[in-house]
């Protein structure tokens, strides 16, 4: 299969990306770099520079693709999605639009998308089960809703043109690829905890609220091979997808969590506990996110493989060999 992977050099489908070569598939990826600055490195597939705002590029880059895995979007964490909601909202909409038009134009065969938790932000129950989308008011953030918009348009295209798509909706991915943004919450929560305690080595460690938000982290490997593994499963036809691990744990815990590690691996961090400094909260921060993955088990057999701990253990290994 010809594939074209958008947002190619974000951490998800750099992890995504070297299973698909492993299957024998011809890659193209394109991403504008926004995030982290232009990487100069050999990449084992073909790659293109370039926002997919500009219309022209959206339809150059899909000539002759079979699938598309559209992952680009403005990615932030809890302060990101309100310091850009007018960047987030307008060109994660018209990128995604750029896609799907062009997308049914060239006679692509699927597009699979990837959405986000943050759909479920107004969901009433948990946990989260992936019909509920339908039935709960819109997201309270722009990125929320910018995921919702584009599931939308996936079901359009979908019933009016037959253009076929698989959703992912995955859940606070574990990844030792994402770095840090000086500003906290800009990046998401692991990796801002990290940079917090081990790296600055803050204690208190500044925490957004209480602390006690609870969220579900699921090893980035587990939901790249699911993203993978049904790149072509007629199962996922036109079908939306948990992926997460449904164990919770609070952001305090997360952080002792990190902060206990850190000293077994022999990093000499103040304090003789963890203390935090709690900093305002947004108002719409949602409270608990915890997922269903009973669909995902019982139709695909996909089950989340690494524990937290494992994760973190993982992570870690390479925090410390740089610090």
């Amino acid at each position: 299969m010809r594939i074209l992977v958008t947002g190619s050099e974000g951490s998800l489908m750099q992890w995504v990306i070297p299973k698909l070569i492993e299957s024998g598939h011809e890659v193209t990826g394109v991403d504008n770099f926004f995030r982290y600055g232009r990487s100069e490195r050999e990449r084992d597939y073909e790659f293109v520079e370039g926002d997919l705002t500009n219309e022209s590029l959206v339809k150059e880059v899909l000539v002759d693709k079979d699938i598309v895995i559209q992952a680009a979007a403005r990615i932030f964490g809890v302060k990101g999605f309100h310091k850009y909601p007018a960047d987030i909202l307008n060109r994660d909409v018209v990128l995604h639009q750029h896609i799907m038009w062009h997308a049914k134009e060239q006679q692509v065969q699927k597009v699979v998308y990837i959405s986000s938790s943050m759909v479920y932000e107004r969901c009433e129950t948990v946990p989260s089960y992936e019909e509920e989308v339908d039935e709960q008011r819109v997201p309270y953030t722009d990125y929320g809703l910018s995921k919702l918009m584009g599931e939308r348009l996936c079901r359009a295209f979908r019933q009016q043109y037959g253009l076929d798509y698989t959703i992912w909706r995955p859940f606070n991915i574990i990844t030792p690829l994402e770095e840090a943004e000086e500003e906290q919450g800009i990046a998401h929560v692991f990796a801002d905890f990290v940079q917090r305690l081990l790296v600055e080595r803050k204690n208190p460690m500044p925490i957004f609220g209480d602390g006690e938000q609870v969220r579900c982290f699921t090893w980035i490997d587990d939901v790249a091979s699911a993203i993978a593994a049904h790149l072509e499963d007629p199962r996922t036809s036109g079908e939306a997808f948990n992926l997460g691990n449904p164990r919770p744990v609070t952001m305090k815990d997360l952080a002792q969590k990190i902060f206990d590690l850190g000293r077994k691996r022999g990093l000499d961090l103040p304090g003789e506990k963890l203390k935090f400094d709690h900093i305002p909260i947004y108002a719409d921060d949602v409270r608990t996110r915890i997922p269903a993955t009973e669909k995902a088990r019982s139709v695909l057999g996909w089950e989340p493989t690494v524990t937290l701990e494992e994760a973190l253990e993982i992570c870690l290994d390479r925090v410390v060999s740089r610090v």
